[in-house]
């Protein structure tokens, strides 16, 4: 069962000391050629075991075969989200961490998986402590307080630090690539990448992005930016988003390999679909 989701993109400026910073709206009228229509394809979550595990291998094989792409499924944009973007590739800011190149390429999932040119994909992260800039007052090792979230979730952000945060615009072949580190942990989530993908003025894709646990799991216990916290409790396989949005298999994961210089490359495919 499909069922569209549509966004809308609000209106909001903010300003950042010393970076490139400029409104969704400048960026879209810059990149965008085509309009798109809104996103459809929130997968919905099987209700018995047996079913469940036939989807996500389904789903799996699916998405390894040639021209064959998923709709990407829609998220939360979670509590620490800030309205800008930031136009850069690095998004590092000296942040210490392991490594990682970041490329994603958005597909029309309708149309034979044909890439997108112009979309403009922002992420953003935590850092290997679990902080997010702009939120450095919460404690990773505690539940975020959505006491003062507003009706969305999003909590109001208070520093002007930007690290790991950045947009870029797709080229010719859909594709984006991002200067980063692998994130930490936070209290009560698995390991993500937050991205939202704008297709136009109007319509967007909010997504996040996941790692292969065992990869976690070694980096959590032999880096040193990320060992004095140690082996995260909160896993793909028992993260509330992940369930909340009815995610099956490891299509949300990243496929991740390492080089020689021991930085990482990511890679993942984002479907939209357009009628």
């Amino acid at each position: 069962m499909q069922h569209t989701s549509t966004e809308h993109i609000a209106e909001e400026h903010e300003e950042a000391p010393n970076e490139f910073v400029i409104s969704r709206r400048i960026v879209l009228a810059g990149f965008l050629g085509t309009i798109l229509t809104p996103v459809s394809g929130l997968l919905s979550p099987a209700f018995a075991t047996s079913t469940l595990k036939q989807s996500a291998e389904i789903g799996d094989f699916l998405s390894n075969l040639p021209d064959v792409c998923r709709v990407a499924t829609a998220t939360v944009e979670g509590p620490y989200y800030i309205d800008k973007a930031i136009v850069r590739s690095d998004i590092r800011e000296e942040q210490r961490g392991v490594p990682l190149e970041l490329e994603l390429r958005v597909v029309n999932a309708n149309a034979g998986c044909r890439p997108i040119e112009g979309a403009v994909v922002s992420i953003w992260h935590c850092n290997a402590g679990g902080e997010y800039s702009g939120y450095l007052f919460n404690d990773p090792n505690e539940l975020p307080d959505l006491t003062v979230a507003n009706e969305f979730g999003h909590v109001k952000h208070e520093g002007t630090e930007r690290f790991l945060r950045g947009a870029q615009a797709t080229d010719a072949d859909g594709k984006v690539s991002f200067r980063t580190i692998v994130p930490g942990w936070y209290t009560p989530r698995a390991v993500h990448i937050h991205a939202r993908i704008f297709l136009s003025e109007t319509t967007m894709i909010t997504t996040q992005l996941y790692f292969p646990q065992s990869l976690l799991n070694t980096i959590q216990s032999t880096e040193e930016a990320y060992k004095a916290r140690g082996v995260s409790i909160y896993t793909n396989e028992n993260d509330m988003v992940r369930r909340q949005s009815g995610i099956l298999g490891s299509t949300d994961v990243l496929k991740v390999t390492a080089r020689d210089d021991g930085s990482l490359h990511a890679t993942m495919t984002i479907g939209a679909g357009h009628e």
